[in-house]
C-alpha cells in the first residue's frame, strides 16, 4: 500500500524530533529526562577525573574522550560554538599514531569543569522508581544502583539532545581496557564508590550478569568502558515498564530470553559466530542449532560464560552431560542469582551447581536432542 507523499513527510517529522522508530519505543518524557540528568552527571564526573580513569595520560584515549566532554559541556565552557569533531571517520581507521588536535590538559579541563553546576536534584520517573523497587526486592548495594543508573544512561536510545557525538556512550568508547584492575579502577571513578565495593561487584559469578540485567556478550568483550555498561535488551524494558507490582517484576526477571544464535533461521551464518565469540561458546550455540547435546565441557564454559568468569570444576560438570540445554543453562543461572538476592545471599559456585543440578531433572536421558554425534 502506498501513503500519500505528505503523510510520508509528516511520518519522518515525528520520527525525527520525537526519536520514534518502528522497532522501539519512545521512553516517557521523564525518562528522557532522567537518562539526560544522570548523563550529565556522569559527563561531569568522567571530565573532572580524567586522568584517573584512561590507562595513561599520554594515552589518546585521554585526548578523544575530553573532546567528547568539551562538546557536551561547550557552552558551559564558555566557548562560542562546539569543537569540530575529533574526526570524521571512525577512530579505528585511523592511523595508529594518529593524534587529536588541539591537545587538552586534564587538569585545566577538571578546573573548569569544577565551576559548572551539575544537578543534585533526583529525577521522579518510571526508571527511578523501577531501580529503587529492584533494590529493595533484590537487596542490591548502593555500588550497584550507580552501575545501573550510569548504565541506564549510557544504553538509552533515545535523548533530548539528539546528538551522539557528544554522548557518554561515545565518550566511554574511546577509553579502552588494559585489564580487569583498569576497569575496576575506572569504574570506581565514574561511580564515586571505593575501589573494594567495584572488585566484590565484579567478582564471578557477578550477580549482574547472572541476572541478565548487563549484555553478557558485550560485558564478557570488555574493550571500553562502554561494554562494561551496556544492559541487555530484556533489561530495558523492565526498567521502563510502568505498573508492574513486587511479583510481576520479578516473573519478568525470570521470563525465558528469546537468542535467536539459537535458532537455525539461514539469518545468521554459524562461522559468523566463531569471529564474534570465544570458540568454545560458539560451538555451544552450534551444536543447540544443529540439535546436538550438550557435553560437560559445554556446561563448564557456558557457566563461564553467563557469570562473567565463575570457572566451575570439570569434574563438577561431568553428571550433568548431555542433561542440559542452552537455554536451561541460562535461566538455572538466573534463577540461582535471583533466589540468592531475594535471600541477601552473596551468589556462589554451590548455588549455581544445585540450580543446574534441579534444572536437569528436567531433561531425561534420551531426550529428543539425541546422543553425541
Amino acid at each position: 500500500m502506498c501513503l500519500d507523499e505528505s503523510l510520508n513527510k509528516a511520518f519522518d517529522t515525528i520520527r525525527e524530533y520525537a526519536s520514534f522508530d518502528s522497532h522501539s519505543l519512545v521512553p516517557h518524557p521523564a525518562n528522557l529526562k532522567f537518562q539526560a540528568t544522570e548523563e550529565r552527571r556522569a559527563m561531569h564526573r568522567l571530565g573532572t577525573h580524567l586522568a584517573e580513569t584512561v590507562c595513561s595520560l599520554d594515552s589518546e584515549d585521554l585526548q578523544y574522550a575530553a573532546h567528547v566532554v568539551k562538546r557536551h559541556f561547550w557552552k558551559e565552557l564558555g566557548l562560542s560554538q562546539p569543537p569540530e569533531l575529533a574526526t570524521e571517520v571512525p577512530r579505528f581507521l585511523l592511523k595508529p599514531d594518529h593524534k587529536v588536535e588541539p591537545r587538552t590538559a586534564p587538569l585545566e579541563l577538571a578546573s573548569q569543569l569544577v565551576a559548572v553546576r551539575v544537578s543534585e536534584t533526583s529525577v521522579l520517573c518510571i526508571v527511578s522508581s523501577k531501580l529503587a523497587l529492584l533494590q529493595k526486592l533484590l537487596n542490591l548495594p548502593d555500588s550497584a544502583m550507580r552501575f545501573l543508573i550510569l548504565a541506564y544512561a549510557n544504553n538509552c536510545r533515545h535523548s533530548l539532545t539528539k546528538d551522539d557525538s557528544s554522548g557518554l556512550s561515545l565518550a566511554l568508547s574511546y577509553i579502552g581496557i588494559e585489564g580487569d584492575d583498569h576497569r575496576n579502577r575506572a569504574v570506581a571513578v565514574l561511580l564515586d564508590v571505593p575501589l573494594a565495593e567495584v572488585e566484590a561487584m565484579f567478582l564471578p559469578p557477578i550477580t549482574m550478569t547472572a541476572l541478565r540485567f548487563v549484555d553478557v556478550h558485550v560485558f564478557n568483550k570488555a574493550r571500553c568502558l562502554r561494554s562494561v555498561f551496556t544492559l541487555s535488551d530484556e533489561f530495558v524494558p523492565l526498567l521502563e515498564t510502568p505498573h508492574l507490582g513486587h511479583a510481576a517484576v520479578l516473573a519478568r526477571i525470570l521470563e525465558p530470553v528469546h537468542d535467536l544464535d539459537t535458532v537455525d533461521d539461514g539469518t545468521t551464518p554459524i562461522g559468523y559466530l566463531y569471529e564474534i565469540m570465544p570458540s568454545q561458546i560458539a560451538e555451544c550455540y552450534e551444536r543447540t542449532v544443529l540439535n546436538r547435546p550438550l557435553l560437560y565441557q559445554h556446561v563448564h564454559h557456558l557457566v563461564e560464560w553467563f557469570t562473567g568468569g565463575l570457572s566451575l570444576p570439570v569434574e563438577a560438570c561431568y553428571a550433568l552431560h548431555s542433561r542440559l540445554t542452552f537455554e536451561s543453562i541460562r535461566d538455572a543461572i538466573k534463577r540461582a542469582a535471583l533466589d540468592c538476592c531475594t535471600a541477601n545471599r552473596r551468589l556462589d559456585a554451590h548455588a549455581i551447581l544445585k540450580a543446574l543440578f534441579a534444572a536437569s531433572g528436567d531433561v531425561p536421558f534420551g531426550s529428543a536432542i539425541g546422543g553425541e554425534g
